[in-house]
């Protein structure tokens, strides 16, 4: 992989060396394979490997079509403040916005295979990771990024957020 190529993933993946638990501060690699939504696609890789090309992304002008997509999806976005102390293991504490931004945590319903999503995002934009979770074991990933506006300046997640 070239010099650039392995830098651009090292500055993807900063924000997410938080690993599967709060306690542990080093990334946790494991086999995952990637599905491309588009496409339905599914493609090899591990849990530190996402190639810009695989990432599907809507209409940022489309709020409308975004919002019937999530619906549709079963998925929801809450500000931070609405969960906190609601969500288990994974404290919103270490969240700090920039001023004037707002953070969401963002969902989605389980499957019939278990899996869910659990991460964060500033106001200016939508980041999911959508993986069939078993702790932080071998699972199969599905990643959808939705650009509102702008690229969002901050994505927080733990185990789920391998990005």
């Amino acid at each position: 992989m070239p010099k650039a190529g392995i830098l651009r993933a090292a500055v993807l993946l900063l924000p997410m060396l938080g690993g599967c638990s709060i306690h542990q501060f080093q990334h946790t690699e494991w086999k995952s394979d990637w599905v491309d939504v588009s496409s339905g696609a599914i493609f090899p890789g591990n849990s530190t490997t996402l190639p810009l090309d695989r990432i599907s992304t809507l209409d940022p002008d489309s709020e409308a079509a975004i919002a019937e997509w999530m619906l549709k999806h079963s998925l929801a976005v809450v500000s931070a403040s609405e969960v906190e102390g609601k969500i288990g293991p994974m404290p919103l504490s270490d969240l700090k916005p920039a001023p004037g931004e707002s953070v969401y945590f963002v969902r989605a319903a389980p499957d019939e295979s278990g899996g869910k999503f659990i991460g964060y995002v500033n106001d200016k934009g939508l980041l999911i990771l959508y993986g069939v979770m078993g702790g932080c074991g071998e699972q199969k990933q599905r990643v959808v990024a939705v650009s509102l506006r702008e690229k969002p300046a901050n994505v927080f997640g733990r185990c789920s957020a391998a990005l």
